[in-house]
């Protein structure tokens, strides 16, 4: 999937420049962008002959544009006018960023051909690899290694997805993109196999702005995760990895061993196993590796054990511990998080992680290994 070329077209210079600006800084990975403002120019432009894949347009231009431009053309409309004698998709003009470039994906998404889609060039390409973070118990830190790792990732300049599978999601809690669509409508696209799957995902994602990472809002209904939706979510995976715009996707698994998780940890390229060094991780770790044995076949089993790499969370210096040893493979413990006070801080309606600190150190060497 490579950078659409897009045509925006407005007498209001201000306007072009803020949103030429915005599509530029932060939507750079999706969209190539030539900005118009006369008619001088864009008659130019049409004239080189050079297509487009997208126009966003202003009531003024758009018949010139639909005679002579080729692409899909979106009227962008300070109200929801409609041309007369004239079926065009119509945007508001005015409204947040993220949620101007869902629409026209969407848009877009509805009206071509996949074809034209699959070709990303060398330059954009990343090596995707795909890190889950699970756990078999409650309250270890899981997630916050997992929203840890991810924007400890995006920090580092690298691209992040972050996808949330827990039955109740922790999501809102760290991020705070704009997006109607959720993980709901993307499995709807993905069981419906419906044309230009890859555009259908990109026009749900969210962006947080803080931080740069993608993600899904958490979907209508946890029954969503009740359903055998594998062969879904498997698809998933093909195409936030295929579409190599990210060089880390982190998964946040649920505790269960159902067939959706079981088949998604298969999947991974790395798995981060949280645990804590008490006997409670122990027996459930033990566990663990007996459920495998009895649900995969050895080959497949040892495959996925082999991927685990053991993390043993809020690490308490001078504490006892209940257990000297725990391992699920030969790898050992990979790496020991240490107990943070305060680790949180509230920041309006969202968590802030302290990366400061003994967590954020620990977070950075573990990511090291992948």
């Amino acid at each position: 999937m490579g950078k659409l070329r897009l045509m925006l077209v407005d007498r209001d210079v201000e306007y072009v420049n803020c949103l030429l600006n915005y599509l530029m800084s932060e939507q750079a990975e999706k969209f190539a962008v030539s900005s118009f403002t006369e008619e001088s120019a864009v008659d130019k432009f049409l004239a080189e002959e050079k297509t487009v894949d997208l126009v966003l347009t202003s009531s003024e231009f758009y018949t010139r544009l639909t005679s002579k431009a080729q692409g899909v053309i979106i009227l962008l409309a300070e109200e929801q006018e409609v041309l007369r004698g004239k079926q065009c998709h119509v945007i508001s003009k005015y409204q947040y960023g993220e949620q101007l470039v869902a629409e026209i994906l969407k848009i877009y998404a509805e009206e071509v051909s996949e074809v034209s889609l699959n070709c990303l060039p060398n330059y954009l390409k990343q090596k995707t690899r795909i890190i889950g973070v699970y756990s078999p118990l409650g309250g270890v830190g899981k997630t916050t290694i997992a929203v840890g790792a991810s924007i400890q990732s995006a920090w580092e300049g690298k691209s992040v997805f972050y996808l949330n599978l827990e039955n109740i999601s922790s999501i809102p809690l760290y991020f705070t993109g704009k997006q109607e669509k959720n993980l709901s409508h993307v499995l709807y696209f993905l069981k419906e196999k419906r044309e230009n799957l890859a555009w259908q995902i990109e026009s749900a994602k969210c962006r947080d702005p803080n931080y740069k990472i993608h993600y899904f809002r958490p979907p209508d209904s946890i029954l969503d995760f009740n359903e055998d939706i594998r062969k879904e979510l498997i698809l998933l995976l093909q195409e936030l990895k295929g579409a190599q715009q990210y060089e880390r996707i982190f998964l946040d698994f649920s505790a269960e061993i159902n067939k959706n998780n079981l088949a998604l940890l298969q999947a991974c390229d790395d798995i981060i196993l949280v645990a804590q060094a008490n006997l409670t991780s122990c027996v459930k770790i033990k566990c663990l590796r007996q459920e495998l044995r009895l649900l995969l076949p050895p080959e497949e089993e040892e495959d996925l054990v082999h991927k685990f790499s053991l993390v043993l969370n809020k690490e308490r210096a001078g504490v006892v511990k209940e257990v000297e040893e725990i391992s699920i493979n030969q790898k050992g413990v990979c790496a020991r998080i240490p107990w943070v006070e305060n680790l949180t801080s509230r920041q309006g309606n969202v968590y802030r992680l302290d990366f400061n600190s003994g967590f954020g150190q620990a977070i950075h060497q573990l990511l090291l290994r992948f």
